[in-house]
């Protein structure tokens, strides 16, 4: 998956994500360590803070999942963010962000990430 940037934040900062389609009831979508589970990775750098805590949130038609991952990105140094959730409804299109928790003005670098669903 490769991340856009999207709408202003309430602070007025762009946010960069991910546009995801025909998510559907039944699967689990997980931030995962370990590629081979079945999971979305993301790995994200930071510039313009020491630190910040990254939180990735998802938002469909009617509902938005604040906080499905985090991670706290140091300034430069690539780390990963892992979480996940599970929908109670199917959605044709999803937007999957990622925003400082903060809101400061910070620049987030995404790369390598992947999303893969998986069932019980």
């Amino acid at each position: 998956m490769r991340p856009a940037i999207f709408g202003e934040t309430a602070t007025g900062f762009y946010t960069p994500g991910f546009l995801l389609k025909n998510l559907t009831v039944g699967n689990f979508y997980c931030f995962s360590r370990l590629a081979y589970s079945g999971a979305i990775t993301a790995w994200i750098k930071i510039q313009g803070a020491n630190s910040a805590l990254i939180r990735a949130s998802l938002k469909i038609k009617n509902r938005t999942y604040n906080c499905i991952g985090t991670v706290l990105a140091k300034n430069g140094c690539w780390s990963f963010l892992k979480g996940g959730f599970v929908l109670d409804s199917p959605s044709n299109l999803a937007l999957l962000l990622f925003q400082n928790s903060d809101d400061k003005d910070i620049d987030i670098t995404i790369d390598s990430s992947s999303l893969q669903p998986f069932t019980d």
